[in-house]
């Protein structure tokens, strides 16, 4: 019974001890388990602490980038706020000569009203005058042409007077001339005898021949075209007048109605 207690007290504390072992078992895989995660956890570590060296690396860098960046813009905000300065005096300045030309452009638009003003009145006075000349130029113009109008005709009026009495001139000499050579015929014929009087009679009636017009040889002339001088009878002339034929039947020159004037060769008394 002892031994069977020992047994049963071995037994028992062999029991204790296994429990004991696994227990232990148990701690050391817990303990391996927490080695392990605490290894994982130092490598993850450690990566982090590199990850974070490389960040602080990073970080560094673009911290002296924009530290050199903070230098460059405080620079560049030195450099603006003289520029800013130096925009501020010119814009003052601007500001004045604005105001100045602001004044002075008022100043001018005053005056550019009253010349604009004066400018019309100038205009209105230069129209009116414009249209004084036209008209005074107009009628000058309808004088000078009458002038010359009435020059013209009083030129051909002389030149017609000239060469009528030209003419007239020229008739009454031949008319005097037929007279005169009449009369010595005549006393040819008294002083002669009836031998002359055949040749005295045919000198007659050539000269009186003369006298006679050269288109119908049997009415006296009595009228000359004036324009030409040639001579003819009333009667030969009004028919060319009548028939629209008014052309010089000797020289073929125009004439008109009242181109053709009364001649009189009349005998001396």
């Amino acid at each position: 019974e002892r031994a069977a207690a020992d047994l049963d007290a071995a037994r028992a504390e062999l029991a204790q001890m296994v429990a004991e072992v696994e227990l232990i078992s148990r701690h050391y895989e817990e303990g391996q388990e927490q080695i392990a995660s605490l290894m994982r956890q130092r490598d993850e570590r450690d990566d982090l602490s590199a990850q974070l060296a490389r960040e602080r690396a990073r970080h560094q860098s673009a911290a002296a980038l924009l530290r050199d960046e903070k230098a460059a813009l405080a620079d560049k905000c030195a450099a603006a706020d003289r520029l800013c300065g130096g925009l501020r005096e010119a814009q003052h300045s601007l500001e004045a000569q604005v105001a100045h030309m602001s004044a002075e452009l008022s100043r001018r638009t005053e005056e550019t009203k009253g010349v604009l003003a004066a400018l019309d009145k100038i205009r209105k006075e230069a129209s009116e005058g414009a249209a004084r000349a036209t008209a005074a130029k107009a009628e000058a113009n309808e004088a000078t042409a009458a002038l010359k109008r009435a020059e013209e005709r009083l030129s051909a009026a002389e030149e017609e007077a000239f060469n009528w009495r030209d003419r007239c001139e020229k008739a009454e000499a031949e008319r005097d001339e037929s007279q005169r050579e009449t009369k010595r015929l005549k006393a040819r014929v008294a002083d002669g005898g009836a031998a002359d009087e055949s040749m005295l009679n045919e000198e007659i009636n050539l000269l009186k021949s003369k006298l006679n017009c050269p288109l119908c040889q049997r009415h006296h002339k009595d009228v000359t075209i004036v324009t030409c001088g040639h001579t003819f009878c009333r009667g030969c002339i009004d028919k060319r007048l009548n028939l629209r034929d008014r052309k010089c039947p000797t020289c073929m020159r125009g004439f008109s109605g009242e181109k053709v004037v009364q001649i009189y060769l009349t005998s001396a008394g």
